[in-house]
This record gives structure tokens, sequence and C-alpha cells, in this order.
């Protein structure tokens, strides 16, 4: 029953390495955890492959056999074409004095050494007949089945999901550190029979290149062991298993410290072979074993696959918070004077508060002292500004402009009618809410100061107060999102002026020059009449139509920031969340492609104010 027990983990050790898709493995582990049993577990395996061997022949007509070949032809280029390791050169025999019996007898005195140093040899008479110590049996058979399995899943985990989180050279170095793990794991079962040297060295052969590759890294061990406990911590499943996985992966990673080394049990299969001591660096040069790759990830197609469409997402994020960026500089820099401490100015209140009391005030009021204290209280201001904003610009959006010169000028429609009724409404709408708030309290007192700190947080509990804090957050969300409008037209304008500095516009762009504004979307188009000037009796007098409509949205945005609308605020800081963004994107994008990002477009990308 012993030897029967003892051959039944073997079988099951080779059902468990056999080579099977995610949904396969997956149903295996499953089934695995009903019983501890070695028996019924090799009855489960077995019946869940034979399940699945059905419905692949069901699927795609394939016999077994052929399914078998096409898998094993697409195996990794780690092998490449080799099937056996190059002849290793013959190293000369120490000289005479060393073994002289041994020599004259056909023995060899460096192989008795070579088994005394390393105890992978044992030597016959005179040293002839000489054969594998079972001290590299030992190595081979060392772990536990459920060491075995825990490490297993973990360098699977780590194969399939490391490359989210590492940097190709630690992906690589993982995976080639799997690959000589399963290939080790696998020839325990050459030793249930007593197979010849050469047998052994032509089935070890990938384990003997994947362990040359691992060993060709100083940096192996520390990077395995600070990247694989970290990602199976993540796993719920697996991580309940870290001390044996952290066992298992110790092992493989201490071959190179016991008695004997594995590169000595190599070398042992070498020297009984060839009936010669074979040196490590002649089994390097024969297996001539490429360097693992520091700057591409390595994995299964389906990984290469995978990285490949993560970095095109990455550049079309990174590209689009970009464009964002550039968008939001253009606003600030066109609509905004912004100091280098990044505190925005609003001088050009004066001249808009000027104008309006040298047109609609008394001349008694018409003072330092009135205008001042208009200034700063916010309900008294936002009158005059919408007031100031009805008589300039709403004629201009909602019916024909005299263009050309006071003698000379001609009546042109810019804008087709109704298509800012809405916002004009909205104006008369807010201004009769304020006209009413104002005659009803004549006398109330309330400035910028407390206006900021009820906004920033602080209880209201005065009604008056409640009630005109709800105005003011009407009028600065209309304000914010009609800048907004506005602000198409004046970057779809812009653009087309772009197109046309590069010669890049067709006839239809072209006539868009004196056509009607029918619309507000994004395209490129022009203001009609962008280069004529107005024909007016307030301030725009003399300005340019470009000029009227760049004037508009700057008003209406800094408006909406004086009144604290939430979404222009946030629009005018929202650089440094992109900033943020684009730092993380951007390292992301490094780590998978191993080089910096390049913008195709060479696009404005440098720090805004803080």
């Amino acid at each position: 029953m012993s030897t029967s027990r003892t051959d039944a983990h073997k079988v099951f050790a080779d059902l468990y390495r056999k080579t099977r898709s995610p949904e396969h493995q997956q149903k295996i582990d499953e089934v695995i955890q009903k019983s501890n049993d070695i028996f019924i577990r090799i009855d489960l395996m077995k019946k869940v492959d034979e399940e699945f061997e059905q419905k692949k022949k069901e699927e795609s007509g394939k016999r077994p056999e052929e399914e078998d070949k096409s898998s094993k032809s697409s195996q990794g280029s780690a092998t490449s074409s080799k099937t056996a390791p190059k002849p290793v050169k013959k190293q000369p025999d120490s000289g005479p004095g060393l073994g002289f019996l041994a020599n004259l007898f056909g023995g060899n005195a460096n192989i008795t050494k070579f088994a005394k140093d390393t105890g992978t040899v044992e030597v016959g008479f005179l040293g002839r007949n000489s054969k594998i110590a079972p001290s590299v049996e030992r190595l081979f058979k060392a772990l536990k089945e459920d060491q075995i399995i825990s490490t297993l899943q973990a360098l699977r985990l780590a194969e399939s999901q490391g490359w989210r989180h590492w940097r190709p050279l630690v992906y690589n170095v993982v995976l080639n550190f799997n690959k000589f793990f399963n290939n080790f794991i696998s020839l325990d079962s050459l030793f249930i029979d007593e197979i010849s040297p050469e047998i052994f060295l032509n089935r070890s052969l990938k384990m003997q290149m994947y362990y040359a590759r691992h060993l060709s890294r100083n940096d192996a061990r520390d990077i395995i062991l600070g990247h694989v406990p970290e990602l199976v911590k993540k796993d719920e499943k697996l991580s309940v298993k870290l001390p044996s996985i952290i066992s298992g992966l110790n092992y493989g990673l201490n071959l190179e410290n016991g008695r004997p080394k594995l590169t000595d049990a190599i070398r042992a299969f070498y020297v009984v072979s060839n009936k010669k001591v074979i040196g490590w660096e002649e089994i390097l040069d024969s297996l001539n074993v490429p360097p693992i790759n520091e700057t591409k990830f390595q994995g299964s197609p389906d990984i290469t696959k995978e990285v490949e469409t993560t970095l095109i997402k990455l550049s079309d994020d990174i590209l689009t918070r970009m464009n964002k960026k550039e968008e939001l500089h253009g606003l600030r820099q066109r609509y905004f004077k912004i100091d280098d401490n990044g505190k925005i100015s609003f001088d050009f209140l004066n001249g808009v508060v000027d104008d309006y009391f040298a047109h609609h005030m008394p001349e008694n009021m018409n003072s330092a002292a009135f205008k001042s204290s208009y200034k700063g209280m916010p309900h008294k201001l936002i009158h005059i500004l919408l007031r100031d904003f009805q008589s300039c610009y709403t004629p201009i959006l909602e019916g024909t402009v005299k263009i050309g010169t006071k003698n000379h000028n001609r009546d042109v429609l810019v804008t087709q009618p109704g298509l800012f009724k809405a916002e004009i409404e909205e104006i008369n709408n807010l201004l009769r809410q304020l006209d009413a708030f104002n005659k009803k309290y004549p006398s109330f007192q309330y400035t910028f100061s407390n206006f900021n700190q009820n906004t920033s947080g602080g209880s209201v509990e005065d009604q008056i107060t409640v009630n005109l804090l709800r105005l003011l957050s009407e009028a600065s969300a209309f304000m914010g999102k009609f800048a907004e409008k506005i602000n198409v037209l004046v970057e779809n304008h812009l653009l087309a002026k772009d197109y046309e500095a590069k010669g890049q516009l067709n006839e239809r762009v072209l006539a868009s020059k004196e056509k009607v504004l029918e619309e507000v979307k994004v395209l490129h188009r022009f203001l009609p009449y962008y280069d004529s000037t107005m024909v007016s009796g307030n301030r725009l007098n003399s300005k340019t139509l470009e000029y009227v409509f760049v004037d508009m949205a700057q008003l209406l945005f800094n408006y909406a920031v004086i009144y604290k609308d939430k979404f222009t605020v946030n629009k005018l800081t929202a650089h440094r969340k992109l900033d943020a963004e684009l730092s993380a994107l951007k390292a992301e994008y490094e780590r998978l492609s191993g080089k910096t990002f390049d913008d195709p477009q060479n696009r404005f990308a440098s720090s805004e104010e803080q």
C-alpha cells in the first residue's frame, strides 16, 4: 500500500502539471478541494480532463493527438530550435600524479575529485563505471505536493496578472522562474525508472535553459521574493496559502545554496554521459541562452496582446487629457487675467460699472463713493452687470447690428432670431427677481465678505439671506452655462482662422464669414462679419464683432467666477487634477512600454499656474 500511495502522488503531480486552458485549470483546482484522498483526487482530475477533451473534440473536430501536437508546437520561443545541447568541448584531464592508479586502469581522477567535491556522482572501483548519486534524485523530490500546487498557482497568477503591476524586467524574471520551476518539478518522474544520463539531459534541456537564464540575474531572488508574495496577498483565495508558497519559492531560489547545487547536479549528468568533467561555463556556451528582456513583456500571445491594447487605451487617455489641458489653458489665457500667484484680477469691473453709471444712473449718483458701495454688495453689483449685458450685448444676439462707420453703415443679422431666446428670457427673469428683492429690502446690507463666508460652508439662518443666496446661485449657474455657449462660437471661429492660415479651408467654411449663426455646436466656422466694426451708442462702438463675442464670453465667465459657479470654478482649477492624472497615466505608459510617452503633436504640456 505504501508503494502504491507513493506512486499515486507521482501520478497526481504529473496530472496536475498538464498544460490546460485557464478555464480548464480552474475546474481542476476546484475539484481537488473536494477530497483529501489522493486516489479520489486523481479520479476527479481524470474525469474533468475527459470532459474537457470531449468538449474540445466536439468543438474543433480534432483528435486529441492533433490538439496536443498543436499545443506543443505553439509553446514559447525559449527552446528555439534546440532539441539537444551542443557538444561541449573536451576538457583536458589534470596532469600526472592525481589518481595515478585510477588513470592507469581506465578511471578518471578529475571525475573522482568532482564526485567528492559535489556529492553528485558515485564512482566504481578505481573511478570506473560512474553513475548519478542518490542525492541528485532527492534534489528533485524534496518538495511536498501542497508546496508544489500552491507555488504553481502563485506563479500562474503572476504570469496572468503580473504585467498589470510590474515593469517588463520584473515580469520577465518571474515568468522565466515560473517556466524553470514547472520544468524542474516535472523531472522527478524520470527517477522512477533508472534512465540513462543522455535521456535526462534531453528531457531537461528546457529546465537547463531557464535555470541558466535565471542565474544570469544576480537580482532574480530579490525581484521574485519582493513581488510575487505581494501579488499573492491581493488574491483572496491564494493569500491563505502564502506560507506554503514562500517555502516553495525559497526552495527553487536556494538550489545553489545547498549540497548538491543544482548546477553541479546538471553537470553530473554531463560528466557521467561524457566520461569527463564538464564545467558550468561550457554548458552555458552550449545552451547559448539569450538574456532576460528588460524592456518588453515576454508573456504569451494573449498577454502581449493585452499589453498592446492597454497601451493604446493609455495613449488615448493621455492625449484626451492633454487636449483638455490645452483647451483649459486657452480658456484661462483668453478670458482671465491671472497673476503669478494664481489670483484672478477683476479690474475690468471698474470699466463696466463706470460705463453703466454714465449711461443709466442719475448724475448726482455718478460718484466714486456710490460706485464703490455698489461694487461691494453682491446683490447690487449683479444687478448692474446684468443690466449692462442686457443693454450692450443682447441686441447683437436677437436682432440686426449696424456695422461700418458712423456715416457709412449697414444693418446685418449675426445670429438667427431665437438662437439665444432662452438666455435672453433668463436675463429678463433674473432682473425682475433682483428688482423685486432690492425694492423689498432697499436698506439690506450684505457684503462680499458675508457672501464668501456663507458660500464657504457657513450656516445661514436669516431667511432674507437664504433667498438672496438662492437667487445669486441661480444667476451664477446661468452665466457659467451662457459663457460656455458663447465660447463654443469663439472656439469654432479661432479654429476656422487657424485652418485658413494653413490654407486648409473649403468654400463652405469660407462662406460662413457672412453667414448668419444658425446653431451652437462644435465645428469650424467663422463669426459672421467678424472683422467689421460696430456702430453703437455704448462702449462697443468701433469694436469688431470678433472682439465683441470674445468680450461677451470673458464677462460671463468672470461673472460666474465672482458669484462662485461651481462648474466654472472647477473648470479653472481642473489643470491641477489633469496634471496629476497625466503624471499617473504617463508613469503607467512608461512602465508597460519601457519608454516615455511621445506626444505626436508636441502640443502644449507645460505646467499651469498653481
